[in-house]
This record gives structure tokens, sequence and C-alpha cells, in this order.
């Protein structure tokens, strides 16, 4: 069902970068465990090829092998565990294996040129494996500078002097990070494009689908009434009613027929305006009196039903209002009539209660009648929504509770609905003395 209003541009855009984020962690979870395998597959076989040509060197390389595969195990368990904080996870896993990486080298080879390769490389590998983004691979690329910054102070060995080697893995980090940069924002581009796509097509399907109910109620809505009045009418010129009060009375039921017709048409050319240009306010100052003066003199007497009896109650009704008059009392009328409709012993009772210290006026529209389900008082301000549960709520197509709720947003109001079935139904619209321009 459509809803009154629609999603904005910039709660759009928040919802895609959180489904995009969700994907991005959901991605780096599922790359990890590859990742995580193959480093160590590359680790062991260099390590196995340095044991045959250097076996002294076999216990550091088994303790460091033991280490990368702790810290890679791990993380792949820490993911399992926490799948939204794979992100993080990696991100420190990553830390630690450059420190260990740089501790192997420093204290195994005692090489500061060797490690600066290995940072170099750990930095290639971090931005191709995982979709971390320039904020993530900027992280990395400060624990593999750092990670160099240490090897160097317990044991490596540079060749090259100390800045050189800084500037070269500088460089070499900063041209990371802007390759994620250009990673992440092509892949942002492209999440964008496809899930607007998607949202265009959910809304269009959704728009096809409310035009086919829309169509499919009206018509229903309309040949409902139009087929009483030609068969009533096909009967009064047959002179089917002998009797005056037959004829009265089938004269009657046109009308009552009649009246509900025009008063769908009347709401479709609300919905019409509205839909089409949106909502034009008028405002003016007028006594609160006023505004339920017209209502009460315009109110057709085929509403009102026997045993329903049509209660107003008001205090300080001169309080003066500054808004749309007609939109009020549209407003109002609205409630009216599905009190109306929808109550057939009891009452229906239109109370306004102005306060001037608060500077609004709540009008209510209780009625004693059939009431709302539970599970129908989320939907009852959608378009072309009525009651699922329940007796069967016909004569209308759902129109006159969304317009009652576009109208009140429109003046700066509220609405509020307490309902039971059985029990009746209260609504209370509070709209402000001065609406806002």
């Amino acid at each position: 069902m459509r809803k009154s209003g629609g999603p904005s541009p910039e709660g759009a855009l928040e919802d895609i970068k959180a489904a995009y984020a969700a994907e991005t962690r959901a991605l780096i979870g599922a790359r990890f465990p590859i990742a995580g395998a193959l480093f160590l597959a590359f680790m062991a076989v260099a390590y196995v090829i340095e044991w045959i040509y250097f076996p002294a060197r076999w216990p550091p390389l088994s303790l460091c092998y033991l280490g990368f595969a702790a810290i890679v195990m791990g993380c792949n368990r820490a993911i399992r565990w926490w799948p939204r904080a794979a992100l993080e996870v990696t991100l420190f896993g990553s830390v630690a294996l450059a420190f260990t990486l740089a501790a192997y080298l420093a204290m195994v080879h005692g090489s500061g040129e060797l490690t600066l390769l290995a940072m170099i490389g750990f930095l290639t590998g971090e931005v191709v494996q995982f979709p971390w983004g320039a904020r993530g691979q900027t992280f990395a690329a400060l624990s593999g500078v750092l990670a160099y910054v240490w090897a160097l102070h317990v044991g490596a060995v540079p060749v090259l002097p100390l800045p050189y080697g800084l500037f070269a893995l500088a460089s070499h980090a900063t041209m990371t990070v802007v390759g994620a940069q250009l990673l992440e924002s092509y892949r942002f581009a492209a999440f964008r494009e496809a899930a607007e796509a998607d949202r265009h097509a959910a809304e269009s399907a959704r728009a096809s689908a409310a035009k086919s109910e829309f169509l499919a109620t009206v018509s229903h809505e309309l040949r409902t009434p139009l087929n009483i009045i030609v068969g009533y009418t096909d009967l009064l010129l047959e002179g089917a009613f002998p009797s005056e009060a037959e004829q009265l009375d089938a004269m009657s039921r046109i009308h009552q027929q009649s009246r509900q017709l025009l008063d769908l048409i009347q709401s479709m050319l609300d919905l019409n305006r509205m839909e089409a240009g949106g909502i034009s306010l008028v405002f003016e100052e007028f006594p609160i009196a006023a505004a339920l003066d017209s209502l009460r003199n315009g109110l057709p007497t085929a509403w009102c039903r026997p045993g329903v009896a049509l209660r107003w109650e008001a205090q300080d009704t001169a309080a003066p209002m500054h808004s749309d008059r007609g939109k009020v009392e549209l407003i109002l009328r609205n409630l009216l009539h599905n009190a109306l409709k929808y109550t057939s012993h009891g009452s229906v009772t239109v109370r306004a209660l102005p306060d001037r210290h608060r500077g609004r006026v709540d009008f209510s529209v209780i009625d004693t009648g059939d009431g709302i389900a539970p599970e129908d008082l989320a939907g009852i301000f959608d378009m072309f929504r009525q009651g699922t549960s329940g007796p069967p709520r016909g004569g209308g197509v759902g129109l006159g509770l969304y317009l009652v709720k576009r109208l009140t947003d429109a003046l700066g109001g509220t609405i509020a609905v307490d309902s039971r079935p059985g029990a009746g139904s209260s609504f209370t619209v509070s709209l402000p003395l001065v609406a806002p321009h």
C-alpha cells in the first residue's frame, strides 16, 4: 500500500549507505577465510624453502608460522561469532600480522630492507584482498609504517638511510590509500545505482499494484450504487410500486445511493487535486464555532441513521483559529462521515476543546460503532486501506482517513486513534490555533 508521503532523498541515501556497509562487512567476512588460507600457504612455502637452505632458522620460523596461523584462525573464528564486526576484526588482525611479520624479519633475518619490501607487499595485498575503503586502508598503512619502524628498533639493519626507507614506504602507503578510495568510490557508485534501480522498480511495482487496486475498487464501488439506482429507476418506470409509500421508499433508496456515489466522486476529486498539485492552503482567521456550525448545517441527512444520536460538545468556541478553514472542515467532515458510516446504534460525538495556553485545539470524533481490530490500526491512514477483520466495511475505497492524515500534517497537526473491536473508535486531531505558514 502506498504511504502518505515517502522517504526523503537524504533518508534514502542513508539507507543505501547502511546497506553498502552491511554488504562490505559480509564481503570481508566471506573473503577472509580464502585470503587467510592463501597467506598461510604462501608463507608455508617460503618457510619450507628457507628451512632447506637455512635449517638453523627453523625454530624461529616455526614460532612465526604458528603465530600467523593463530592470528588467521582467531580472526576467522571471531568473524563467525561476530559477523557485524568483520571490518574491525580484520583490521586489527592485519595490524597483528604486520607486526608479527616485522618481528620475524627483524629477529631472524635482521634485514631492514627486507622488512621494507615485506611491508610494501603487505599493504598491496591488503588493498587487493579486502574492500576496506580509504579509512580502513589508512589504518592498515599506518600499521605497516609503524611495524617497519619497530623492526628497525628491535634489530633490523637498514642498508639505505632511515629517511629514504620511510619515504618509500609512506609513498606506497599513500598510493594504496588513494587506490582504496578509488575502488570504494567505484563500488559504492555501482551499488548505489543498483540500489536505486531496485528501489525505482519496487516503487513502480507498488504504483502499478495501487493503480490496479484503485481501478478494481473504484469500479466495484461505482457499479454497486449505479446498479441500485438503475434497478429502482427501471422498477419505477415499469410501475412496479403501485402505492405512494413504496414509491417514496424506492426514491429514498435512489437518493441514498446517489449521495454515496457523490461522496465517492468527491473523495476522488480531492485526492486528484492533492496528488497533482500538492495541498494548497488559504489561511484566514475564524472562530471555531463558525467551522462547527458550517459542518453541522452542511451535514447530509442521508448520513444519519435511525437510532444513532449525533452529539456536539464544544468549549470556548469563540476562540479564534488562524488556519485553512476549508481544510479544517474537510478533516472533521471525513472523520464524521467515517464514524456515522460504521455506527449502527449508540451515538457519535463531535468534541472541540481549545487550549489557548498551549495554542492548540483538539477535535475529537467518538463513536460507539464496530471499532477497529489492533492489526488494522497501523495501516488505516494508508491510501485504499480498509479494515480486513471484523464486519465488511462497504461503501468506500479507503480514501477518507488518508485525506485526513495528509491535511492534518499540512496544517501542522497530529492525529491519534483509540479503538477496540466492539467498543467504538475515537479519533483526535490536534491542530495549532495559528497554523505554520
